[in-house]
């Protein structure tokens, strides 16, 4: 691999090339020290020399891997700033040059030099990059590991990128990029000979979600009829919208705990993290799930959380005929109908004593169909269920109930209809789908489920089995589930990658 290097442009630093830094604090200066000049050549890998052998990966769009900014902190031994200059421990460094990398690597630019003043027998021990930042404060190690980013990359630009996290031979968890003397030249040109390469990774995970124009047989018949399921859209939710700058890691975790070995430390990387935000936007609304197969979700960073905490992508579906058309199912007491209007004229008759209309005079009327309609979202019954309510224009006056023997009058109708066994109605075929993102551990690990940043995951869905959890307002936001009498899943392939490839397959339940 070619190898390119970051330019420092040493007025954006405050400084000329030949000078020396007349202010810089003085908390790190030995007591009868002299001022030297330390060359700091950087080169800064995103993906292409960490790439372990026998695994793929999946380079990195133009606007995924672009930089237009870099700072670099500094720290000591312990962690604590170094001040380089009179503005702390970091520097800002504009890029007006990318170069025009070929993926998947961001080291793009070309004279990479940084230089660091110091007293004589003093410089850094370590180095944080963030690229597509601009620092304002110095901060130690601890701290910056700390700091809370909100996701707000869905303009597809200026990702933040900072050093990858792994544990190095001896277990030592590795959050700074080490530095030795040897990085410190005394000129430009030596500098170049011996950079330090600081590996980078996006701090945001990516999702997509494909089905194509395949309507799949849902293995379920309505009256004789097959019914098909055809994809129309999808989008991510209960995913914290914020991931925290630097990745956590616990060199204690168990790869045989977390179902796949979790660091890498020839290839500067590590698949798993620890600290993580809570995640948020935990409910949807069917007319909302409007991406298609090519569409691309970032997503912050959670791993770890208890089942109704994952992070979940939801499809939406329409279920179809054979020929394309829209078919609107209905369920009540385990009996399917097609379409809301069999469903009432299937009710109605049931109600006859429950529900008879007084005319003033002497006469009774049983509840009849058009007297009735469907309502979502009421406290009465689950998200996915209808209950039954009188139609709109009809009066709510003068209702009895009728034992046999006496007429009660029913002072709330649409309270007592509310108490009868709700229903599910796929209004014009609506339904949605849903899965939790897998990672990379074995079915049953802690592992299996979560998502990490500058991982890709991919959910390529195969086929899908029942109707679905039923839509009837596709405009109620609604928190995801499955009909608790009904077995329904979509069957997916997954691939995650970091910006990495690992296949897995998946039936979603």
């Amino acid at each position: 691999m070619k190898t390119k290097y970051l330019f420092l442009a040493v007025a954006a630093l405050g400084m000329a090339a030949c000078t020396e830094v007349d202010d810089f604090a003085q908390n790190n200066a030995p007591v009868g020290g002299g001022v030297e000049k330390g060359y700091l050549a950087v080169d800064l890998n995103a993906d292409g020399a960490t790439r372990a052998a026998g695994d793929s990966y999946e380079d990195g769009t133009a606007a995924e891997q672009a930089v237009s900014s870099a700072a670099f902190f500094f720290f000591d031994a312990a962690g604590n700033p170094f001040n380089i200059n009179a503005d702390g421990n970091y520097f800002n460094v504009a890029v007006a040059d990318n170069g025009n990398a070929a993926a998947p690597n961001i080291e793009s630019m070309t004279n990479p030099v940084l230089v660091v003043e110091k007293y004589k027998g003093e410089f850094p021990a370590s180095v944080v990059a963030i690229v597509n930042y601009t620092a304002t404060a110095s901060f130690p190690l601890a701290n910056l590991r700390n700091q809370i980013f909100s996701e707000g990359h869905t303009s597809g630009a200026d990702f933040i990128m900072t050093n990858s996290v792994y544990a190095d031979g001896a277990g030592n968890a590795v959050y700074a990029t080490p530095l030795t003397i040897d990085n410190f030249q005394t000129s430009e040109a030596a500098a170049l000979e011996n950079p330090v390469t600081i590996h980078v990774e996006r701090i945001v995970a990516k999702m997509n979600v494909t089905a194509g124009a395949t309507a799949f047989d849902t293995g379920v018949q309505v009256n004789g009829k097959s019914v098909f399921a055809r994809v129309n859209g999808w989008s991510v939710i209960s995913n914290p919208m914020t991931s925290y700058l630097i990745k956590t890691i616990d060199t204690t975790w168990d790869p045989s705990t977390l179902g796949f070995t979790w660091n890498d430390t020839p290839y500067f990387r590590s698949y798993w993290a620890g600290l993580c935000q809570s995640a948020s936007n935990h409910t949807f609304a069917y007319n909302e799930l409007t991406n298609n197969d090519s569409t691309v979700e970032y997503l912050g960073e959670y791993v770890g959380a208890a089942n109704n905490e994952r992070t979940k992508y939801i499809v939406a579906a329409q279920l179809q005929d054979e020929n394309g058309a829209a078919i609107e199912i209905a369920q009540w007491y385990g009996t399917s109908y097609i379409g809301e209007e069999a469903l009432l004229a299937a009710v109605a008759p049931t109600l006859k004593q429950k529900f008879m209309q007084f005319n003033g005079i002497d006469t009774y009327t049983n509840i009849d169909d058009s007297q009735l309609r469907c309502v979502a979202g009421n406290a009465a019954a689950e998200s996915y269920e209808v209950v039954f309510q009188l139609a709109e224009g009809v009066e709510t006056d003068n209702w009895y109930a009728f034992d046999g023997v006496n007429y009660t009058k029913i002072a709330n109708p649409n309270a007592e209809l509310a108490k009868i066994e709700p229903a599910k109605i796929w209004k014009d075929g609506m339904t949605y789908y849903y899965g939790d993102v897998k990672h990379l551990g074995v079915a049953g690990s802690v592992g299996e489920y979560g998502v990490v940043r500058n991982h890709s995951y991919k959910v390529a869905i195969q086929g899908v089995k029942g109707w679905g959890t039923p839509v009837y307002d596709p405009t109620q936001q609604v928190v995801p589930v499955k009909p608790t009498d009904k077995e329904t899943y979509i069957s997916a392939e997954i691939n995650v990658l970091s910006w990495r490839v690992v296949s897995q397959d998946v039936t979603l339940q």
